[in-house]
């Protein structure tokens, strides 16, 4: 009966070294992905930064431009498209504004109800009064009749 024991003890021993074993091995990997994990989301920010980068460095190239720099070859080719593409999205703009009946503020460009009188962004009135308009017209009518 003894050796049952002793044969149960050291199993038990060797599973609890085999638990061990298994406990580190599932550590070392949880560790591991956690590693993973910083070190993609601090390459992801590193990216963000050079992408931001390089739009602050074609704005500032894309400003020269408006400024009338000329610039050969592909980027100039790439600054015309910008131009071409900004007035697509100006009138795919003026497109939504219509169908959601909405209109731009004189002052912000804020997109507003057409019903709206005050811009919901900054507060400026949107619509002119009748009455204001009719008060600036100057009308003359030419009483004298010739007979």
């Amino acid at each position: 009966m003894s050796t049952f024991w002793d044969d149960l003890k050291g199993k038990l021993f060797q599973a609890k070294d085999e638990a061990g074993k298994i406990a580190k091995i599932a550590l070392d990997k949880t560790t591991n992905a956690v590693d993973i994990t910083k070190l993609n989301f601090a390459k992801s920010e590193a990216e963000s930064k050079v992408n931001k980068l390089y739009a602050k460095i074609g704005e500032v190239i894309y400003q020269q431009y408006k400024n009338g720099e000329e610039f050969d070859g592909a980027i100039g080719e790439d600054l015309i498209e910008i131009d071409r593409f900004k007035e697509e999205a100006e009138d795919l703009k003026a497109q939504i504004a219509a169908l959601k009946s909405t209109a731009p503020c004189p002052e912000c460009g804020q997109q507003n109800d057409k019903s709206s009188e005050y811009c919901s962004k900054c507060g400026a009135k949107l619509t002119e009064d009748v009455e204001d308009e009719d008060a600036e017209e100057d009308v003359t009518v030419d009483v004298t009749s010739e007979e």
